[in-house]
């Protein structure tokens, strides 16, 4: 019998997000991110115009605030499309292990939106399939493996994943 072989990290982790149900894997994705422009590029090219660099400074300080206020907006505005809260116990860039205030069925397709950083705001969005339900504690664990992920998406969550990974280590260093 072959074993499963993962191919992502799993970290258990403490993340909120939202969700709403879907008839089908085919269904298009509600939730899109707009791509983070890199900042050394922008600064390469303020400095290319001549700008000084405090006035470079404070172009980056009124640009972070503006991402902030957007993320801020973006977050209010995904209760109305993903009306029913979760929140993630575990997760990798196959899938997670979520709690529900929405009791969900194994099989059953939804996509989530899942709040990665708080400032600044950083989302991952996904279409996925129940594939299993667990008690952990007395409270209902559903496993969902992401079934449609944008490349965006899925590189922002492995890239949370290492970073929670290297904070740990760091962490443990000076204990």
């Amino acid at each position: 019998m072959a074993e499963e072989q993962r191919t992502f990290l799993r970290i258990p982790t403490n993340l909120r997000g939202r969700m709403r149900l879907v008839a089908s894997d085919n269904e298009l994705q509600l939730f899109r991110e707009a791509p983070f422009a890199s900042s050394s590029v922008i600064t390469a090219e303020l400095k290319n115009a001549g700008l000084s660099e405090a006035l470079i400074a404070a172009l980056q300080t009124i640009d972070h605030k503006l991402d902030m206020l957007v993320g801020i907006h973006t977050q209010d505005s995904l209760q109305i499309d993903f009306p029913h809260m979760v929140e993630v116990l575990e997760i990798s860039g196959a899938g997670v292990k979520l709690v529900s205030s929405y009791p969900l069925a194994v099989d059953q397709t939804l996509e989530l939106v899942i709040t990665l950083t708080q400032l600044p705001v950083r989302m991952a969005g996904s279409i996925g399939r129940v594939t299993r339900a667990e008690v952990l504690d007395g409270r209902q664990l559903w496993a969902v493996d992401f079934t449609k992920i944008r490349d965006r998406d899925l590189e922002s969550i492995v890239q949370f994943v290492f970073q929670t990974q290297r904070d740990e280590l760091r962490a443990r260093k000076w204990e």
